[in-house]
């Protein structure tokens, strides 16, 4: 019986695996630094900036950006509420009930006719835009 050893197989394939990644990494982090050039004035010293820069990654730890997330999580929170409030008034009120009921009626027909244009034109709720008149 003939025997084939493929242990050594594998502690190679997972060294070249292991090396590339390596390599691919170190090449990853040193380009992300190698042409930035610090900006240099007339004495020849560098010159550094007192403003802050807006670069995505740690924005969302500003107090400003907090406070624009808060706003908007309260913009769709009472959305959702002015939603609600709207279906359980039409729940309580059998004509804004009926009236519901044909634009549901308008719209399916619509898409089984194949006239998907149309059917997103028909307005089930009432319009949520605050500047909107009712």
């Amino acid at each position: 019986t003939t025997h084939t050893n493929t242990s050594h197989k594998f502690p190679h394939s997972y060294q070249y695996t292991m090396k590339s990644f390596a390599t691919l990494f170190l090449i990853a982090i040193s380009s992300s630094t190698a042409f930035v050039v610090a900006p240099v004035n007339q004495n020849g010293l560098t010159v550094t900036s007192t403003s802050s820069l807006s670069m995505g990654l740690f924005d969302m730890f500003s107090e400003e950006t907090r406070k624009k997330r808060a706003a908007q999580k309260q913009r769709e929170v009472d959305e959702q509420e002015e939603l609600q409030r709207q279906i359980l008034e039409r729940r309580n009120n059998p004509e804004k009930m009926e009236d519901y009921e044909a634009k549901i009626a308008v719209r399916r027909r619509a898409y089984m006719a194949g006239r998907e244009d149309v059917a997103k034109t028909v307005q089930i709720m009432e319009d949520l835009d605050p500047t909107a008149e009712k």
